[in-house]
């Protein structure tokens, strides 16, 4: 058996080792799959949902990487071609989080913690 929940309603199904990746429609309307291991994940994307998620978490690491750029930029005077700084760790920026989703964008705000703490 196996055990997962909604991802919108965590609600909880026990399904059949048959049934991986099969779909269904949860009681609150979003259509699951059933993952591989228990706990796993079971939402099913629509290309409207990759399009928000590049949107959001790309824009949002674009917008990481060009104040890095800027803060870096602003550190080092002597550092003449500042726009290929800019745009290469903004392109960056983006490149992580419309690649990486949530994750990219985590990774690059721990490692920037970790740069100010240690």
């Amino acid at each position: 058996m196996i055990d997962f929940r909604c991802w919108y309603c965590n609600k909880r199904y026990f399904k059949q080792e048959a049934q991986i990746r099969s779909r269904f429609r949860c009681s609150c309307e979003h259509i699951l799959k059933v993952p591989r291991q228990s706990g796993g994940y079971c939402r099913v994307r629509r290309p409207i949902d990759w399009l928000v998620e590049i949107v959001v978490y790309g824009g949002g690491g674009a917008l990481l990487g060009f104040f890095l750029a800027i803060f870096i930029g602003s550190r080092l005077p002597f550092f003449r071609r500042s726009i290929y700084l800019i745009g290469g760790l903004t392109l960056a920026g983006f490149l992580f989080g419309a690649l990486g989703g949530e994750r990219g964008i985590n990774l690059i705000g721990r490692m920037i913690r970790e740069r100010e703490q240690g």
